[in-house]
């Protein structure tokens, strides 16, 4: 019997109609030269001839990996489980597939080496980086100084001050200070002056936003931050709000009103307290930060500030790839806009 040839580029280029340097263009994903119909052809003629891009040849000619890496400082055994890292991590996807890149994945712990976080770029398995921190600002900031001293583009997600100690950095993050703003002045205009804040204990720089600006509004109405009314424990999990509920319900002077530093503290909140006897928004109201899907399924359905999380991780991998493209690409800081959404929780 004789051996089935594989299919080579001449035949994609011949059965698509395009020259042979449109697929090598292809190939190779410079899909910025490439009108949609023309990818569409080669797409249609790649499957149905089974042909397969070498991408280990490619990279030893191009010198790239064409890969980004999302870098994770988490001590969380379930970061990718969170909505938010998420919808960061889809946005990342998303572009990265458009643009013919694949997405690699390096988590490391607060107390793990910075070398671990690191590994990807100093085994040139990535040839950009989308940056995710937690953990203490000042050890924040020595991993972003390291990602400066490297040759890698990469982009900071969340952080503010990041030009500050790492000016090669691509900025993306969103208006928390913005959103904090709306949703407490709202709660203010509703009556409320005992408002508590809670939130997890792991520091993180979105935390930190929120947390500041929730002070700032309360101080701009000369109403009290009380110390008693903010607590910061557990995880981000549904599970960890329900003990810090239970101690602003049973304080003698308790918080007629809560912020949670995320839609799934949110949701334990609102189970802590019709678990015992108050009802919620009557007798506790409950915000959010995220607007995660479930958000608007649970009842009573959460008031939550919008973060555009997915639309942050496409941006910030769109920047990077442009930056690939064109090296002389300055850095660039932007920040999107968040959204106070109104429903029925307060």
């Amino acid at each position: 019997m004789t051996k089935r040839r594989s299919p080579t580029m001449r035949d994609v280029a011949l059965m698509a109609g395009v020259s042979l340097s449109t697929v090598s263009n292809y190939a190779n994903g410079r899909w910025q030269r490439l009108s949609p119909e023309t990818r569409d052809s080669i797409d249609t003629a790649i499957e149905s001839l089974g042909y397969r891009v070498n991408s280990a040849a490619r990279s030893l000619r191009s010198t790239r990996t064409r890969t980004i890496g999302l870098l994770a400082l988490d001590d969380s055994l379930r970061f990718l489980a969170d909505p938010l890292t998420g919808l960061y991590l889809a946005g990342i996807g998303d572009a990265a597939r458009e643009s013919g890149y694949s997405v690699l994945v390096q988590a490391s712990r607060m107390k793990s080496r910075v070398d671990d976080l690191m590994t990807p770029i100093d085994e040139h398995r990535i040839d950009a980086a989308c940056v995710l921190l937690s953990g203490a600002r000042a050890g924040r900031r020595r991993i972003l100084q390291r990602l400066d001293a490297s040759s890698v583009p990469y982009a900071v997600l969340d952080e503010t001050d990041t030009l500050d100690v790492a000016p090669r950095a691509i900025s993306v993050r969103a208006d928390q200070a913005g959103g904090t703003t709306a949703l407490v002045e709202h709660l203010i205009s509703n009556g409320h002056r005992r408002i508590a804040f809670i939130a997890a204990r792991t520091p993180w720089a979105v935390l930190e936003q929120r947390f500041d600006g929730f002070k700032t509004v309360l101080r701009r109405h000369k109403i009290l931050v009380d110390p008693d009314l903010c607590l910061f424990e557990g995880d981000w999990t549904p599970t960890s709000a329900v003990p810090m509920v239970r101690k602003l319900l049973a304080l003698k002077s308790r918080p007629t009103a809560v912020v949670c530093g995320s839609d799934l503290l949110a949701i334990g909140a609102m189970r802590a307290a019709t678990d015992i006897g108050f009802s919620v928004p009557s007798d506790l109201a409950v915000a959010g930060f995220d607007d995660f899907d479930i958000s608007e399924q649970v009842s009573p359905s959460l008031t939550t500030v919008r973060v555009p999380a997915w639309e942050m991780g496409r941006t910030a991998a769109e920047l990077l790839i442009a930056r690939l493209e064109d090296a002389g690409k300055p850095s660039a800081s932007l920040c999107l806009n968040t959204t106070l959404v109104i429903r029925e929780s307060a």
